[in-house]
């Protein structure tokens, strides 16, 4: 006769009591894996198995999710050490956010259409603008070195971005771009004609590397003039 023993009921872990902190874990998985873009009400709810109604007593719609999601992201940047020069400085935290931009994509889009709303990215504007003050720059001209510093980079990581988001089977980047340069007259247009070379060589990382060199030998030709500007910097020189 066959058993009549009953096989044990598999008794399912209680799912954890929904909190903030969850909901934001949650936003961040899917920011990481999918993209700022696809991260949405429903789509949280599926990731943490409730109903949208569930997620919406924690939070109030997806602008308030988002803003919560890019504040925990930036929170766990690190600044580089203070001790660094200036340029120094700024390279290292250039590597850095790039880093986080590329590993959430999106984000950057986000700061480009909102500006550093969120705590952390706050702090990086209060540090960049004391850093370069420091080095001899008005507070103005230090404010607005960050913001054409940080617009490059936010532009840089996204669009590197939409490139690594490319299809496996896409035709390969600037192909178009290339073919029409070749097109043009090389005596009628030697700018192109040296140029192509070079950018069809160059890759990504060399591209970024090449950016940041002339951003920052932009700003300490900017610190220099502000030292050589100020009485101080006058009176140190001819001592």
């Amino acid at each position: 006769m066959p058993s009549q023993e009953r096989k044990p009921r598999r008794v399912r872990a209680p799912r954890p009591r929904l909190s903030r902190s969850l909901v934001v874990a949650a936003g961040i998985e899917i920011v990481r894996g999918e993209g700022l873009r696809q991260l949405s009400m429903r789509a949280l709810a599926e990731r943490l198995g409730v109903t949208p109604m569930a997620v919406y007593k924690h939070v109030e719609n997806r602008d308030e999710l988002v803003l919560w999601v890019v504040t925990e992201i930036f929170s766990t940047l690190a600044l580089p050490d203070e001790r660094l020069e200036p340029l120094a400085w700024l390279r290292e935290l250039a590597g850095r956010v790039r880093a986080l931009g590329l590993e959430n994509r999106g984000v950057m889009d986000f700061l480009l259409d909102e500006g550093p709303v969120v705590a952390g990215t706050l702090v990086l504007l209060d540090r960049t603008v004391r850093k370069l003050h420091d080095a001899g720059v008005p507070w103005e001209e230090a404010g607005e070195l960050h913001n054409t510093f940080f617009s490059w980079l936010a532009g840089a990581v996204r669009r590197q971005e939409q490139w690594e988001a490319r299809r496996s089977d896409a035709s390969p980047l600037f192909q178009r771009f290339f073919a029409a340069a070749a097109a043009m007259s090389p005596s009628e247009y030697p700018g192109i004609a040296h140029s192509l070379p070079h950018m069809q060589a160059m890759d990504v990382e060399a591209e970024f590397e090449t950016s940041l060199g002339f951003m920052l030998e932009g700003i300490q030709r900017r610190i220099e003039a502000s030292r050589s500007a100020s009485p101080r910097g006058r009176r140190t020189r001819q001592t």
